[in-house]
């Protein structure tokens, strides 16, 4: 699933290439999403100029003058790419003589959907040590499972989360109220240093390339990882163990060396 950094990556090159500047048709494809974008949305597109495209957690938001914004989520897989067709285009607008298209092979992306309740992002002044100490204070449930809660914190998904854990030393199963002062400072900012690489690498591009920017390109943050989608520890060499069952049934590698 695209996480901040990916979405991040995406708004940029859409921002830079069309701001300013008018969307002429819009289509939505059949099948489209399993929740079809809404009319008011589609009419919110149709003839606009875009302000401006923004980002909030894993939402990207396109800025139309005088219509307000229109909500978009990338799913599971999703896609948003200039020119380049798919038998899973769902969504398109075009700028132009531009076609900008929205794919997505497991359809559950989303165009004009309403912005959820978002917790604050590890690079916001809201998000600190003390902060985070109150999201794990008193809770049983798993360290990576609140990290990831978008409700609590904005923006991380299974990679970042995996990563941020791995830099701050933490395993990814133990109990939110079981660290200590210490680990919830290192993880405090383990969570902003991995979004912040993520961003200036222009986010994950995994083996089924199901991530590349709106241009075609891939990103470089999996050359860095320490152990998402890897055997053995990036830092130490030794192996990685999968706690799955304690998260959720969502993978989630960690190194027993590394990690306390």
């Amino acid at each position: 699933m695209p996480e901040l950094p990916e979405v991040e990556t995406v708004r940029r090159v859409l921002h830079e290439r069309y701001r300013g500047r008018a969307i002429t048709a819009v289509a939505v494809g059949k099948p489209t999403f399993y929740r079809a974008p809404p009319l008011a949305a589609v009419r919110a597109l149709t003839g606009g100029t875009i302000a401006g495209f923004r980002r909030r957690g894993k939402y990207l938001l396109a800025d139309i003058e005088g219509r307000g914004s229109v909500v978009f989520h990338l799913g599971m897989s999703g896609r948003i790419t200039v020119g380049e067709e798919s038998p899973h285009v769902r969504f398109q607008f075009w700028v132009g003589t531009e076609a900008v298209r929205f794919h997505d092979a497991r359809r559950f992306g989303r165009v004009g959907c309403e912005l959820p309740e978002l917790g604050p992002e590890p690079m916001d002044a809201a998000f600190d040590a003390d902060y985070l100490r109150g999201v794990l204070r008193g809770r049983k449930a798993s360290v990576k499972a609140l990290i990831m809660d978008q409700k609590l914190i904005a923006g991380l998904g299974n990679i970042y989360a995996s990563e941020a854990l791995h830099l701050a030393r933490v395993r990814p199963a133990r109990a939110g109220k079981s660290l200590t002062r210490a680990e919830i400072e290192a993880l405090a900012q383990a969570c902003r240093t991995v979004l912040e690489l993520g961003v200036e690498l222009g986010g994950s591009t995994l083996d089924d390339e199901s991530f590349l920017d709106p241009l075609g390109r891939p990103g470089r943050m999996q050359k860095h990882v320490k152990v998402y989608g890897r055997e053995t520890c990036g830092t130490c060499g030794g192996p990685l163990r999968d706690t799955r069952r304690s998260i959720g049934g969502r993978s989630s590698l960690h190194c027993p060396s590394c990690q306390r």
